[in-house]
């Protein structure tokens, strides 16, 4: 287990203050959040490349927050992966065993283990400059893997490749975590990227965690506007909640299993929301609209229903997007249980 107690990092102007994380031994964990919000400062700190003003690290039960990077047990693939391109695959996976004076017997076993293992058995003698992008993971996995440390971090190990090799190696990662069983934390900027390759996702902002849960949660309970910004919510509406009836304009009431008063702001994620090709009086949360934009993406159909507000809703459903497209008024229902409700 890794524990981060009050953790504050100071960067020039720059500052994180009081970072509490909990990872699971054995846990795929995701930090996340824009470009310049500290996700490769806190990286780098628990990896011991940088040191912090104040707080404490734990890996393992051990205090490491002022131990030295080769001291943590820990292996880093830092954006670049770092490989050595004067050396072979088989020279860098051998180099972290080597500094640790281990006989080449078992040097020789590791390499040959691993690189069974990540299927780069075949690239062992070559150097790792004319490697492409997935070669290149797996040698710096199999290099930080080989001195069976009890974590791995990977600060955006994905975003120097095509989309099309992304969704590869998200899976090859997902599928080396699941064999080695070893903690990995890993760094992004894109929650699509990870989504779904994370057991829980803490969401960072200027300097500060935002909010630490499953995907699930994140995606349809985020806590503040930010956390729903960032992860693609595109119904997000501000009002004014009374027992479990919210007001969002004159026109517009919506029923919700919260029950609070005061001002609120609400969350709809678009793949919850409902198209019906009539009315139907007895769902609650039923309205009808004019369809203002329609979108295809991949194999989603985005539509934009104006009801007194504007809905965004998405669908696979082709046959219906047909029926539907031409017609000037349709019906939409919302789930109860769908609106997440934040008090402000």
């Amino acid at each position: 287990m890794i524990r981060v107690k009050n953790l504050s990092i100071t960067l020039g102007s720059f500052v994180m203050k009081d970072i509490n994380l909990e990872v699971n031994t054995g846990e795929y964990f995701i930090l996340i959040g824009p470009t310049g919000c500290g996700k490769t400062v806190l990286i780098e700190t628990l990896v011991g490349i940088r040191k912090p003003d104040s707080g404490e690290i734990w890996i393992n039960n051990q205090n490491v927050t002022y131990q030295f990077p080769e001291d943590r047990n820990v292996g880093y693939l830092p954006q670049d992966f770092a490989l050595f391109p004067n050396m072979t695959v088989e020279a860098n996976i051998a180099f972290g065993l080597k500094a640790r004076r281990r006989e080449k017997k078992y040097i020789r076993t590791v390499i040959n283990r691993l690189a069974e293992s990540l299927s780069i058995s075949h690239l062992l003698l070559r150097y790792t400059q004319g490697l492409s992008g997935g070669e290149k993971q797996r040698v710096a996995l199999a290099r930080a893997l080989a001195t069976e440390p009890g974590v791995i971090f990977l600060d955006e190990p994905l975003s120097s490749v095509d989309e099309n090799s992304r969704e590869i190696l998200c899976n090859e990662l997902k599928e080396i975590h699941s064999r080695f069983k070893t903690t990995f934390i890993h760094v992004s900027h894109s929650f699509e990227e990870v989504s779904e390759m994370a057991d829980r996702i803490a969401v960072i902002n200027g300097g500060a965690v935002e909010q630490v849960d499953t995907v699930e949660n994140i995606m349809y309970h985020p806590v503040n506007r930010f956390v729903a910004q960032f992860t693609r919510t595109k119904n997000i509406f501000e009002g004014t909640i009374s027992g479990n009836e919210i007001l969002i304009n004159e026109n517009i009431r919506l029923k919700t299993i919260y029950k609070t008063t005061g001002n609120v702001l609400i969350t709809i994620r678009q793949e919850v929301i409902k198209i019906l090709e009539e009315l139907k009086e007895e769902y609650d949360n039923v309205f009808r609209g004019k369809i203002v934009k329609l979108t295809k993406r991949n194999n989603i159909v985005s539509i934009v229903i104006d009801i007194g507000i504007p809905i965004t809703l998405y669908t696979m459903d082709y046959e219906l997007v047909e029926r539907i497209k031409s017609k000037s008024i349709v019906y939409i229902m919302i789930p109860r249980e769908s609106i997440n409700v934040i008090n402000i």
